[in-house]
């Protein structure tokens, strides 16, 4: 066995304005669970495992680029039931765009968070994702 590996990514930092708001949003319409909050740092955890760290930023930078003239966002979850989810987060008044089919690719939808923070979610019935 080879020692001192990259096993995987633990989670990513996310730019926020307010991180207590945040990270309510993101309990609230994912089931995240708050595991650990410094004030301006605030960890999200599904269950144990590692998700995204919200940081207040000091001026108003996103999550996001572009290609082409295209936002894209950074951050990509993943989910088993892609039309339930993006049906509830409709309902629930979060910014969604609509589910694409890509085929062998799995199906894709993009929604943004308070912060105008892009995030894809990806349901694929092919690949397992194993933690």
């Amino acid at each position: 066995m080879v020692n001192g590996r990259i096993l995987g990514i633990a989670y990513n930092v996310i730019p926020v304005k307010n991180a207590k708001k945040s990270g309510e949003w993101f309990v609230s319409h994912f089931g995240f669970n708050i595991r650990n909050d410094r004030g301006n740092y605030i960890s999200l955890f599904r269950d144990n495992r590692p998700i995204i760290d919200l940081i207040e930023s000091d001026n108003d930078t996103r999550a996001v680029f572009e290609v082409n003239g295209r936002s894209r966002w950074v951050v990509t979850f993943f989910t088993d039931d892609i039309e339930s989810l993006h049906m509830r987060l409709t309902s629930e008044g979060v910014t969604t765009r609509p589910i694409s089919n890509e085929g062998i690719y799995g199906k894709f939808f993009v929604f943004e968070d308070l912060d105008g923070n892009l995030f894809d979610v990806w349901e694929h019935k092919d690949c397992e994702l194993i933690f």
